[in-house]
């Protein structure tokens, strides 16, 4: 056995000359039981593939570490170009050789012999024999090759090359692509004039030397570094030396340049759907527009297709997005099956089967930047409401939650004013909820005008609102009775709406504080459609108002120090008042007279003159708003002084609140206020809102909002949030929400209970090590005492692949809006994502499901490389 000096000395030759790769493989040769786990654990500082270039972290220097993601253990470095005109393209520099002896044959051709150099420009050649033929400008290259370009390695046992067309053919090579964290070895590695590699019977992988999780093998693979590409023709695709798949053709991309060609296909499984298998092809059609095509089977439910396309020019940006499954089978649902035997109607239970269920979204944006024109298009519609509950999508980029939106926009942009004309519509995507209305249009004309302290703000709107007279949904009432099928039909009133909102203030700002008074005069009017009025009602009643308002505030503060740190601490009363006359509001209410009432899970609007507005959700900042609602169908006239107390604690470098907590109250002129769907009577102060907001460090984030009825001594409503996320990427989220609403529901041992909403929801993503992390969350209804989600994971990253697995069971909102929601079911599945670095991956919905169950996922993933 060697001693330990020697392979010190062979180690520092090695780095010293990279050509003394062939006597450290001689050496081993003569050696067979050494190994390099042998030779590692005599010397940590051996590298067996520094012929390659690689480096571990340990030799890098600060820079190059800071450019190698955490978990990659090296990286590819190229040695420094140290000889003359190194930096030059091959073609403006002239041919320079050195070797041990050179000699001149007869037929003219010259030979070099021994420790081969030969450079031009940036490129190099080593070899132990190099024989020159002028000629026919060709090298023949023997020993140990290597050939190098910025960027790239190449070695082996012999090469031919073309020393005017650039081109070269080595013989029993192996290859490094440094930038790209590319390398392998052929029987034959070919560089094409263009600088393209054609590998033949080799291998491809971006993984570490010696942890070659995945690789491409056999065939030809050709490498286009220019056009950052890759094909590869008769491969297979190798994990852990064990094939997996093959591919007569395949393309990959070559660093983060678009291509056309199959990605690698998503596949999933769950209990009301099956196996879902969706295969994308990428069609980069153009620099500014491509496409993806994604045919998808899910067992279940039949056979589909999902397209995207994209379209980016210098006034539009354009993506367009189709999906279609004919003849839905249907769905697997214990539920809906037992519902069925017991004699609920079929086409209630599972509506859509039999079906073509079909999903349309175009989005686009108009106008560039310094032009005073904008458009906005929006557009999206479904076969029905429960569309994306039952099918989601394989690889197309569509949040929907309630309802989706189907809008065109456009808007002009001047000096001091801006005109928008819009048309709306939307689908609502739950069963238990009536449709909303349509704007077909509405007109927006908004002034602005400035001068120095003054403000003079000028709204005018008008608005077509539309919507079918009628609608019918039917739901069932007793989960236990198939003749508590219930139908609901509620007619709708339309109108044309006209609003008006002028306003004149001063907004005076000092160091100290500031002092906004302002003057507003505020219109409300409709034309209503006769269709459901009865006779002799108003169809065009109307409303104005005019107001004063004032909100001002003011800034104390002084230094601090406590725990060790300085804090700037700030006391900030504020005072907000409004004074309105009587905007009479009556014509408004019940305006067909109907009475309709809630009949179960349906709660439907009643026929009161409400398009586009609510109320807002009662809170700390509701304090100083100028109205109640949302929209533009009240006016809020319920004169009233709102009192506000914040107090921060502020971290002088950073400007990080480390603490910040708020609280305050609204007290009423009159016990008269205008509501929502009446007039109400109200006490003469509104419950007490309070906030609290922390941040002792960058990445904790603590808040929470108590809404407190300090005449019925009662708290209304509050939640509790505490948002952890780090520069390592752990997260733990924690959370709190309760609703004092009183909701009747059936608990566990099926006894009517009445009781508020209580939910609770918790998550994280703990890092054990480098390279594993594992992640759960869970959220629970504490109102009916069950889980409404629960998942667990384990995630494994490496510098060339990524692993997780997930398990998840979640409540099937399939019969959510048919069924009462304490009768719902579960749905419960495991899901594998593997993706392979610089190749491809299959399982994204594993990502989609930790996005959705765990807060800051999606930040996380930022960090990732």
């Amino acid at each position: 056995m060697l001693e330990v000096s020697r392979w010190r000395r062979l180690a520092l030759a090695i780095a010293q000359n990279p050509r003394a790769h062939s006597l450290a493989l001689g050496l081993l040769a003569a050696h067979p039981i050494w190994t390099h786990a042998d030779q590692t654990a005599v010397d940590p500082e051996y590298n067996p593939y520094l012929y390659l270039d690689w480096l571990p972290r340990s030799e890098l220097t600060p820079e190059e570490s800071a450019r190698v993601p955490a978990i990659c253990s090296g990286a590819f470095i190229e040695p420094p170009r140290d000889y003359p005109d190194a930096n030059l393209p091959p073609e403006d520099a002239p041919l320079r050789a050195t070797a041990e002896q050179s000699r001149i044959l007869d037929d003219g051709s010259a030979e070099l012999i021994g420790n081969v150099h030969i450079t031009q420009g940036y490129r190099q050649l080593f070899a132990d024999e190099v024989t020159l033929n002028r000629q026919t400008n060709t090298a023949f290259l023997s020993g140990a090759i290597e050939l190098r370009e910025p960027n790239l390695l190449v070695r082996g046992d012999s090469a031919e090359v073309h020393t005017d067309t650039e081109a070269a053919s080595i013989e029993d090579a192996t290859y490094v692509v440094h930038d790209e964290f590319i390398h392998g070895d052929a029987a034959q590695v070919a560089r094409q004039t263009s600088g393209e590699l054609t590998l033949t019977d080799g291998t491809y992988t971006r993984c570490e030397p010696g942890r070659a999780f995945w690789r491409l093998s056999g065939g030809e693979i050709n490498i286009d570094q220019v056009e950052s590409q890759g094909t590869a023709r008769d491969v297979r695709l190798e994990i852990l030396d064990v094939p997996v798949l093959y591919f007569p053709y395949f393309r990959f991309p070559v660093g983060d340049a678009r291509m056309s060609g199959f990605l690698f296909p998503s596949l999933s499984n769950s209990d009301k759907n099956g196996w879902d298998l969706s295969v994308p092809y990428y069609w980069n059609i153009a620099p500014e527009m491509d496409a993806t095509i994604t045919p998808r089977y899910i067992q279940y439910r039949g056979t589909g297709l999902e397209v995207e396309f994209r379209h980016l020019s210098p006034v539009f940006n354009t993506e367009i997005r189709l999906a279609d499954l004919p003849n839905d089978k249907g769905g697997n649902s214990d539920l809906a099956q037992e519902l069925i035997d017991r004699g609920f109607p079929e086409d209630l239970v599972l509506p859509y089967k039999g079906d073509d269920r079909w999903l349309v979204n175009l989005e686009q944006q108009g106008g560039y930047s310094g032009s005073i024109w904008r458009t906005d298009i929006d557009y999206t519609k479904v076969s029905d409401p429960d569309y994306f509950r039952d099918l989601s999508t394989a690889n197309l980029d569509i949040n929907a939650e309630t309802q989706v939106s189907q809008k065109a926009q456009g808007r002009l942009t001047f000096e001091n004013w801006a005109i928008s004309l819009r048309a709306q519509d939307y689908q609502v995507l739950e069963n238990d909820r009536f449709d909303t209305f349509a704007q077909l249009p509405r007109l927006d004309v908004d002034g602005n005008y400035r001068w120095g302290d003054w403000q003079l703000a000028l709204q005018n709107e008008a608005t077509v609102w539309r919507h079918q007279d009628t609608q019918t949904i039917r739901f069932i009432r007793d989960i236990d009775d198939p003749d508590s099928v219930t139908e609901l039909t509620r007619d709708f009133i339309t109108a044309d709406r006209l609003r008006l909102d002028y306003e004149l203030f001063w907004d005076k700002e000092w160091l100290w504080g500031y002092f906004k008074p302002g003057l507003a005069g505020r219109y409300l009017g409709y034309q209503v459609s006769d269709t459901f009025l009865p006779e002799g009602a108003n169809d065009t009643p109307s409303a104005s108002a005019a107001q004063l308002t004032l909100d001002t505030g003011l800034y104390f503060e002084r230094d601090g120090f406590a725990f060790n740190r300085e804090y700037i601490q700030t006391l900030e009363p504020r005072l907000y008042g409004l004074l309105s006359s009587s905007a009479n509001q009556e014509g408004f209410f019940d305006i067909t007279g109907d009475d309709i009432n809630d009949i179960g899970p349906i709660d439907p609007q009643s026929n009161n003159l409400l398009y586009d507005t609510s109320l807002f959700t009662f809170s700390y900042d509701q304090l100083f708003r100028h109205s109640r609602f949302t929209g533009n169908d009240r006016i809020d006239d319920a004169s009233r002084v709102a009192l506000g107390l914040t107090t921060r604690f502020i971290e002088p470098i950073s400007g990080r609140d480390l603490l910040s907590a708020s609280v305050g109250q609204v007290f009423y002129s009159s016990d008269t206020q205008i509501g929502l769907r009446e007039l109400i009577e109200e006490t003469p102060r509104s419950e007490l809102a309070a906030r609290l907001e922390s941040r002792p460090i960058q990445s904790l984030r603590i808040g929470s909002e108590l809404v407190y009825d300090d005449t019925e001594h009662n708290v209304n409503r509050g939640n509790f949030s505490l948002r952890y996320f780090d520069d390592e990427a752990r997260i733990f989220n924690l959370s709190y929400y309760y609703k004092r609403d009183n909701v009747t529901f059936i608990n566990k041992d099926g006894v009517e209970q009445v009781g508020p909403t209580r939910q609770l929801n918790s998550s994280t993503v703990l890092p054990i090590n480098t390279h594993t992390s594992i992640m759960a969350g869970a959220a629970y209804d504490l109102s009916l005492n069950r889980e409404l989600e629960y998942l667990a994971g384990i995630e494994y990253d490496d510098c060339c692949y990524r692993a997780r697995l997930l398990w998840r069971r979640t409540l099937d909102n399939d019969l959510a809006g048919v069924v009462r929601a304490e009768d719902l079911q579960y749905d419960e599945g495991i899901y594998l994502e593997i993706q392979l670095k610089g190749l491809a991956g299959f399982g994204a919905t594993v990502t989609q499901m930790l996005s959705q169950g765990i807060a800051n996922f999606d930040q996380r993933e930022k960090l990732k490389p």
